[in-house]
Order: C-alpha cells, then sequence, then structure tokens
C-alpha cells in the first residue's frame, strides 16, 4: 500500500510515459484546532503522485491561493477547481486533464502536477469522468448533474460543444445538490463546499474542533450550548430530515437546517449566509435522499435466527481477534430492548436516532436518568461504514464509533466489563435497510416511529437469461420477494422482446405490465422468451420506481412504447445577456423573471427550476417551434421553454428534454424564437425520435436558415438583439424603429430616466430599461444592425 496521499482519493490514472501513478483528491486540516482558524481553508485539493515503491510527491492544484484569507475576488475564485473525479493523461505523459465535479471546470497539469495552461475550462454541471480522443484531437467529459457530455478540442483546451442526454433525476435533487457539491457557489475561495467533509453527502472519516474561543453562549430550546464544541467527527447527510424529536449536529445545538445558513459565511468561507431560499432547496434535496442496501441484511428482512445467519457469512466471526457471539444471533435485538437501561430508550428502532441530549428517553418509554450524556443519540443505520474491512485487525479509520471519535471498531470492546456487545453486532451491522415493526417483533413495545428513507436489501439486485445463460430459479425467487414485500420490493424488466427493446414492470400474481398501454404478460411469457435468445434482465426497485423505471421513463403518464412523439434537446445563445462565456441571469436574480410563460401558453414553471443557480440558471424564456419538414412556413407544434445562462433550453418542469406530445417522431425543422430578439432555425430537418437528438445553434458548424441568421461572437453564435416590436425586423431609425419604444418606455422626454421591470424593451435582459448611460439597450439594437449605418436593418431568417 502507498500511504498519506490524502484523506478522500477521488481518481488515479497511471502516466503512460514514465508509469508513474497520480491520484487526485483533498486533503483536509482538521489537525487545526477552531472554526475562525479553519474558516475557508480547511482543504487542500491535491495530486499525489508517485511511483511503485517510492515515496509521494504531492502537489496543490490551486496554487493562486495563499490560504491566508477566508475570501478571495471573484475573479480568482473562478480560478479554483473543487472536488476533483477525474484525470487522463496524454499518450505522451505531458499533460494530463482533471475535471472538477464542485467548480464546473476542468484544469491541465504537466507531468509533475503543477498546473499548466490559462484559465480553467469551463463546462457543464458537475463534470465528473473525462476521456481522450487523441486521434480527433478531442476529449469527452461526463457533466453528471447537467446531463451532458462535453466536447474538449484538446489543441487549444476550449470547449467546442456540449451534447444533452436524458437524465431523469428529479428536479428537488437538481435544485438542491448545488448547495452540497458547488464550490463556487459555496465558498470564498472557489475550492470547497459543504462536500468536502460530507463527501457524498456522508462523511470525511475525520473529527474536527470546531469551537469558538471567541463565541458565546447559544440557547437553542432552552438548553444553554458553550461555543467550545470539542472534537466531534463529521456525521452524515442522508436522510437527517425530519427524523425523531431531536435537533441536528452530535450536540443537537441546531434545531433545523436554516440555522447552518451561517457555516457558509463561518466556516467556508462565502461573503454572507446563504439565503432562506437556497436553504430551503437544500432541506428538500437531503429529505430525498436514501440509505443504499445494507450489504449484511438478507434480501428477506424478517428478524430470527435464520435471518441473522445469513446476515453475515459466518455468525462466529466478530470484529476482533479471538471473540465470538456470546449468544444466539438473534440476540441483539432482544438486548435492544430487553435490558434495565436499554439501548431503545434512547435510539428509536427504526433509525437509532434519539432525543435531545440530556433528556434521555424516547416518548413512549420509561423515565431515565441520562443528565451526563452531552450528545444526541445518534443515528445507527451508518454504522456498518464506520466498520473496517478487515474482521481480523485494527481499525484504518482513524476514528472511531463515538461522537468525539473514541472505540476502535470492535464491539466486544466497548464496555468495562468487556462483556454483551458482541451480541448486538448482527443487529448494529444491519441496521439500515428498514427495521419495521412487522420485521422486528421484538420492537413491539416501542412503538415510536418516524419513517426513514431505507433501501430494502434486494433493492438493485438484477439477473438476467440470454438463452442457456441465467437461471429461471433465480428470477422466480425474485418475483417471489416482490409478491411477500410489496411495499419494499417492486420489479422491472428490461431487454428485448419481439425483436424490439422493450420495458415492463411486474404487478403481482404472476403478471407484468409492458410500455404499451392494455398490454399485459406472464412470468412465463417472459422466462420463455428469454430463454429463446431474447435477453431480458429483471431488477428489484423501490416500489416507488417500479411505473418509471419500468415503462414511462419521462413519468409523464404516457408509456413508452406509446410516448413515439417529437422530442429535442436544443443549445441557444441570446446576445442581449451574453458577456462572452455565458449569458447573464439578471432577470432571475432581480427578481423579475415571471414564473408564468410570456407567450400565452399559461404554463407555470416549477419553483426550484426559477431558483436554480450555476450555469443552470434561468436567463429568460423562449419558444421552440417544430415546422414542417417540407414546407418550413408550417408551423407543427411549440412549446415554452427556459434558456439557461449555459445555452441549454429546459422544460418549465426542469427536464432538459422538450417534448412535443402532439407532435409524432419524425423530421422537422427546429426553431427558437425570443420575445425581442430575431429567431433561428435549423436549415436541415432533423430526425427526432429519442431525448438524445441535439440541435445546437451555438455552434458555428450547426447549419442554419437563410443568410447571417446569427451573429459570431468570438467563437460562440447568438441571436441577433433588438426587435422590440417583435416584428421579424431590426431597425434603429425611420418608422416602425426599435429604439423609439425604449425611448417611448422612459417617458420620452429624459433619455436618463431608467424603467425596471419585466419589459420588451429591455434588450440586454438586466431587468432596466436604459437609453442612455452604461449598459443602455439602444446601442444594443445600433449593434445588430451593424454599428455604423443607423438606417440599416437586420432581418429574422425565417420563413
Amino acid at each position: 500500500y502507498q500511504k498519506h496521499l490524502g484523506n478522500i482519493l477521488m481518481a488515479m490514472s497511471v502516466n503512460p510515459a514514465d508509469g508513474k501513478v497520480s491520484v487526485v483528491g483533498t486533503d483536509a486540516t482538521n489537525e487545526i484546532r477552531f472554526e475562525p482558524n479553519l474558516n475557508g481553508r480547511f482543504l487542500r485539493v491535491n495530486v499525489s503522485q508517485f511511483n511503485a515503491g517510492g515515496s509521494n510527491a504531492i502537489t496543490d492544484l490551486n496554487p493562486h491561493l495563499d490560504y491566508l484569507t477566508s475570501s478571495v475576488p471573484p475573479a480568482t475564485r473562478e480560478q479554483s477547481i473543487g472536488d476533483p473525479r477525474g484525470i487522463a493523461w496524454l499518450n505522451n505523459g505531458s499533460k494530463a486533464y482533471v475535471t472538477g465535479m464542485g467548480s464546473n471546470n476542468v484544469i491541465t497539469i504537466d507531468a509533475n502536477g503543477a498546473r499548466v495552461g490559462g484559465a480553467p475550462i469551463r463546462v457543464g454541471q458537475g463534470p465528473t469522468g473525462i476521456v481522450l480522443d487523441e486521434a480527433r484531437s478531442k476529449a469527452y467529459v461526463l457533466n453528471k448533474f447537467e446531463g451532458s457530455i462535453s466536447t474538449l478540442d484538446i489543441s487549444n483546451d476550449k470547449e467546442v460543444a456540449r451534447a444533452n442526454f436524458f437524465d431523469p433525476t428529479p428536479m428537488v435533487i437538481k435544485a438542491g445538490r448545488v448547495h452540497l457539491y458547488d464550490t463556487h457557489k459555496g465558498s470564498g475561495t472557489g475550492h470547497i463546499s459543504c462536500a468536502s467533509c460530507h463527501v457524498d453527502g456522508k462523511w470525511d472519516r475525520l473529527a474536527w474542533d470546531l469551537g469558538d474561543p471567541s463565541g458565546v453562549m447559544d440557547t437553542v430550546d432552552n438548553v444553554v450550548f458553550h461555543p467550545m464544541k470539542g472534537l466531534k467527527t463529521t456525521q452524515t447527510l442522508i436522510d437527517i430530515i425530519g427524523r425523531g424529536t431531536g435537533n441536528l449536529h452530535w450536540r443537537g445545538d441546531k434545531d433545523g437546517l436554516i440555522h447552518f445558513a451561517g457555516a457558509f459565511q463561518h466556516l467556508q468561507g462565502m461573503d454572507q449566509p446563504m439565503d432562506a431560499g437556497s436553504m430551503q432547496e437544500f432541506e428538500d434535496f437531503l429529505a430525498n435522499t436514501w440509505y443504499v442496501p445494507n450489504p449484511f441484511r438478507t434480501y428477506r428482512p424478517e428478524n430470527g435466527p435464520a435471518a441473522a445467519r445469513e446476515r453475515i457469512v459466518n455468525p462466529n466471526r466478530v470484529r476482533y481477534h479471538g471473540t465470538t457471539f456470546q449468544s444466539v444471533q438473534s440476540a441483539g435485538v432482544s438486548l435492544f430492548v430487553a435490558v434495565n437501561v436499554n439501548c431503545a430508550h434512547c435510539h428509536v428502532f427504526n433509525t437509532g436516532r434519539g432525543d435531545l441530549p440530556g433528556q434521555g428517553n424516547t416518548a413512549g418509554t420509561p423515565n431515565i436518568d441520562m443528565t451526563g450524556n452531552e450528545n444526541m443519540a445518534a443515528d445507527l443505520r451508518a454504522t456498518y461504514r464506520k466498520i473496517g474491512f478487515f474482521y481480523d485487525g485494527p481499525s484504518t479509520a482513524g476514528f472511531g464509533l463515538m461522537a468525539d471519535g473514541a472505540f476502535p471498531t470492535n464491539f466486544n470492546r466497548l464496555t468495562t466489563n468487556n462483556d454483551y456487545f458482541g451480541d448486538y453486532e448482527n443487529e448494529l451491522l444491519s441496521w439500515s435497510g428498514g427495521l419495521f415493526v412487522p420485521n422486528c417483533g421484538a420492537c413491539d413495545n416501542f412503538p415510536l416511529y418516524h419513517g426513514s428513507n431505507d433501501a430494502g436489501p434486494a433493492v438493485g439486485h438484477r439477473r438476467t437469461i440470454n438463452g442457456a445463460i441465467g437461471s429461471a430459479a433465480d428470477i422466480t425467487f425474485m418475483k417471489t420477494l416482490a409478491n411477500d414485500k410489496p411495499s419494499e420490493y417492486g420489479m422491472i424488466v428490461k431487454g428485448i422482446y419481439g425483436g424490439e427493446h422493450r420495458g415492463f414492470y411486474y404487478t403481482g400474481s404472476d403478471t407484468y405490465q409492458s410500455d404499451a398501454a392494455g398490454e399485459t404478460m406472464t412470468h412465463a411469457q417472459l422466462i420463455n422468451s428469454a430463454q429463446a435468445g431474447e435477453p431480458l434482465s429483471w431488477t428489484i426497485v423501490h416500489p416507488s420506481m417500479a411505473v418509471r423505471a419500468g415503462v414511462d421513463e419521462d413519468g409523464d403518464g404516457i408509456l413508452d412504447q406509446d410516448d413515439q412523439v417529437a422530442m429535442v434537446n436544443v443549445r441557444a445563445t441570446m446576445n442581449g445577456p451574453f458577456d462572452g462565456t455565458e449569458m447573464k441571469n439578471d432577470l432571475q436574480s432581480n427578481g423579475v423573471l415571471p414564473s408564468v410563460d410570456p407567450y400565452g401558453f399559461g404554463v407555470t414553471a416549477n419553483p426550484d427550476v426559477l431558483a436554480q443557480g450555476g450555469s443552470t440558471a434561468p436567463v429568460d424564456w423562449a419558444v421552440v417551434e417544430l415546422r414542417d419538414n417540407t414546407n418550413p412556413a408550417v408551423i407543427v407544434a411549440t412549446a415554452p421553454a427556459l434558456v439557461q445562462r449555459s445555452g441549454n433550453l429546459m422544460a418549465p418542469g426542469g427536464e432538459q428534454t422538450i417534448v412535443f406530445p402532439g407532435a409524432p417522431a419524425g423530421n422537422y425543422h427546429v426553431v427558437v424564437r425570443h420575445r425581442n430578439h430575431l429567431g433561428v432555425m435549423s436549415f436541415s430537418p432533423v430526425l427526432l425520435n429519442s431525448p438524445g437528438t441535439m440541435v445546437d445553434f451555438t455552434k458555428p458548424a450547426t447549419p442554419t436558415w437563410g443568410t447571417n441568421a446569427q451573429r459570431n461572437v468570438n467563437g460562440t453564435m447568438v441571436m441577433w438583439s433588438g426587435d422590440v416590436n417583435g416584428d421579424g425586423l431590426i431597425k434603429y431609425a425611420n418608422s416602425a424603429n426599435d429604439r423609439d419604444l425604449v425611448l417611448l418606455e422612459i417617458g420620452g422626454a429624459v433619455p436618463t430616466n431608467v424603467s425596471a421591470g419585466y419589459l420588451l424593451e429591455d434588450v440586454n435582459l438586466d431587468g432596466q430599461v436604459k437609453y442612455a448611460g452604461q449598459n443602455n439597450d439602444r446601442d444594443m439594437i445600433l449593434q445588430s444592425v451593424g454599428g455604423s449605418v443607423p438606417t440599416a436593418v437586420r432581418t429574422e431568417q425565417l420563413p
């Protein structure tokens, strides 16, 4: 093993020229005490390099930061990389590309790990994987959060294309996760975020002393808390909202997520606390996170000796050398609720989470004196993740099970008398995955229950049959699980049926609903078809996901086989708000972007969509049209859309794919129109029959109808701005010109007046109409007609 490479290691690549290993990740400075000393600088983003058996060379990937202050100017912040997730080397070993999932960019390093090149390459939200195609001088970056793939030209390290793919992620996740991961939005230095410690919403396996010697006493729920907190291990954020009657943090000193808003300023270096709207998005996101299936649980989550023996292959193993269980393996849950001062007095049985510190018992249990307790009763569902991989050996995590990191990972050494904690091991390691009264008979005496987001142990279990490969008995076992546990397990089938890609979900009684309305199949029919050579895969899912994952991928209520309608992904940029890199979202920032489209469709946007930030923030409403493939003057279908800062158009519900329910899949000319910009149309019809089709009007290589349909601004094609009266012409002078309308909007007499709001005369979309002065709208009209001849006219290139 190569040691001391960093705390969180995210991605690894081998330099093909010299065989040196490079690992990108982060390293915490938790040896430094107190929040004021850590503010904005508690972490480094590094690349660690070594040859086999050699020493480590660790290089900071943010050399522009001196870590002397908690905040730097925005331009400096934009240079930072945060939460690195991918690395790929050129074949000659001279340069590598590193993706920053938190910073939405890609940087380049030389063979020694030093930053090279100019500014980072801006890509879509959440870049993770990257692959190089040197034969074509290209790199491809997966932007996981945005649902897109960026194409980079590695001859000049520029993004040259971006293609969307279908992404079923719910909007509550898309809107909220930016507050967990985004290092530019969530910090003063651009390289840290909540996810720096709460890695992927969980933890960094470290303890921190975040006390403040200069702080003041704080009273929460009539309990007074000292500002010196002491050493506390990082806690998971998964499914913490609304669980139990207790507060948040080990001490219970936060009675809601909103009270963590100050941490964005006092720990992450933001210029101000996070606003209430963003904190609500963050809370909604965390409320929709789930515990993944527990690897120690049986597929059938009943309690009892048989199930307990399944939970650990060798039931006599415990997490310490030479010890054995001291009673039958089902004893753990009995002890949890049976001894005089038992665990269930403080730990609610389904999550383990308890009440406020010092109050001891949970509702419905006898009063006990726990006044010496200074911490919340912890959620027990993540206990197994704190245990080392090996049974026989010391902890390698650095910090143990308790709030301050005490107690290594062996259960029999937790008590003074070295006694019965080994009996708890099966239960504690198996806690996540759902404990309910029906499958935990011993819990009947403790009815307090507050629900939990726990995926059952069999969720994700998949088996395939392809001719003679695969077992029908395995599939039948999965069907039995779905029959016996319908509230915990659903089942879907995907693959080839009747020569086509099809989907199904299990409805019970040996019957499956297909992805075509009114069509059902029996279990035997699907098995027989797969055994005849048309491969099918059966997967256990949560029952709430069976319909969408099986037969309705876009969740519109129309089954996939029947949903053969036109759909398209579109990118377009408007010249008015374009700053040379992305469009500005001033209408949103100034609170004037309407929630209902301004084109008369009567469509209301999802509030979470309107509140999105970063590159996905909405700039303004637009209209997407489909036109007849033989007569492009004929409009076949229209749909309102919101234009993001990045240029991606999204549906009002947040989906990146614009769907036209009334238009069958086929070939269409695609048009984007805007209320005060000239529209643009694809030159040739485009086949629209899948959610992966992209029409990118921002690229010069995309053919468009007519002549000079758009303006080229440093390699980005933008829609002409200034058609204030919507007549398809941009005119600065003469009759029916657009300039005069700007003057009339501000009063018609005093050219320095300003009107604010969502107005057609606001050509640059900054929320203000200005005829004179800096950033005025009149000049944009003149620039669109050429900038020198005021009588020139710009005509929309649409038939």
